[in-house]
């Protein structure tokens, strides 16, 4: 299997046609189709469905194509990781960002990477605390910023932002006015909330349970939008990060905020690689960069946590455990 196979393997799968494919690569078809099927008798599988239209990625297929894709970025950023300081940071790093942190960090972190770092190519994206474990364990990204990494195995982890959670619904749901609310005060309101298999659904279901205090989600939901959504129609309440307050109240200014204390409840986010590999010189100054917009952006006020023990001198921590 060679690099030169892998890229015309991904350019199949992107045109979904040979004819198509061999015509952007400018090689015959012909010896475009020899390279697919040496691949596939090398792998002992199928990796695309023909028919008279074209093609399609088999299952098998489409988990070479996410390898593939990060195969072949790893190699173009290899110059770069061996050359190390004595050459500037250059190729693709691939970062995703928590979801509820990403629109107050991304325009900053790009804006400053392409400044300082011109031979830098961000490839930014945010998703869900699962959504991004899976994409780090299949090396689909080199760095996340997310939630309570130090409970998953096999990772690098620098704590770098400790946030609060509040209860969110339209104001007049409310009983009373007020900044805060004790989460034994939550009592039967209906909530939306992700499912047991996110980080935020199990930090405040342990919560409940610790306190003997029931939660009633009524709406189990994995999207953001579909939970705000709820929240700005009075459908429901959920308790959410502080740092999700702008993004829900954008074009809402009905909907209310009650700080949860009696315990207030918080927890850590990471920077996060995986800790069988060395980050090269592009990986390194991204890592030091967002920590940098993450400093700036709470001494701003615009989040609303806390740097945990200073984030330049926090002691890094890899938890090597295997499943």
């Amino acid at each position: 299997m060679t690099p030169r196979q892998l890229r015309y393997f991904l350019e199949i799968a992107r045109s979904g046609s040979l004819s198509l494919a061999s015509r952007v690569l400018r090689i015959a078809q012909p010896a475009l189709s020899q390279h697919v099927t040496a691949l596939e008798s090398e792998l002992g599988v199928a990796l695309f469905e023909r028919h008279a239209k074209g093609v399609n990625l088999t299952a098998d297929g489409k988990r070479l194509q996410q390898r593939a894709a990060s195969i072949l970025d790893q190699l173009d950023s290899l110059k770069a990781d061996v050359l190390g300081p004595a050459g500037a940071p250059r190729g693709p790093v691939r970062l995703c960002l928590a979801r509820s942190l990403a629109p107050a960090l991304a325009p900053r972190l790009m804006r400053r990477m392409e400044a300082a770092y011109p031979e830098i190519r961000l490839l930014l994206s945010s998703g869900l605390s699962s959504d991004i474990r899976t994409a780090l364990e299949t090396r689909q990204i080199d760095l996340a910023l997310m939630p309570n990494a130090f409970e998953l195995p096999g990772l690098h982890c620098q704590p770098v932002y400790e946030e609060g959670f509040s209860l969110f619904g339209l104001e007049s749901l409310f009983a009373r006015p007020g900044k805060t609310i004790a989460f034994s005060a939550i009592g039967s309101r209906p909530l939306v909330a992700p499912d047991r298999d996110h980080d935020l659904r199990r930090l405040i279901e342990r919560t409940a349970v610790d306190l003997n205090c029931p939660l009633n989600v009524k709406y189990e939901i994995n999207d953001p939008e579909l939970n705000f959504a709820l929240v700005r129609d009075g459908a429901a309440f959920a308790i959410l990060p502080d740092s999700t307050a702008q993004e829900l109240m954008r074009g809402s200014p009905a909907i209310g905020e009650r700080r949860l204390v009696k315990p207030g409840i918080t927890r850590v986010q990471s920077i996060v690689r995986l800790a069988d590999g060395v980050p090269g010189s592009a990986a390194t100054v991204t890592e030091q960069m967002l920590q940098d917009v993450l400093r700036d952006r709470v001494a701003s006020g615009a989040l609303r946590g806390n740097l945990p023990a200073s984030n330049a001198q926090v002691s890094r921590k890899t938890y090597n455990q295997r499943r």
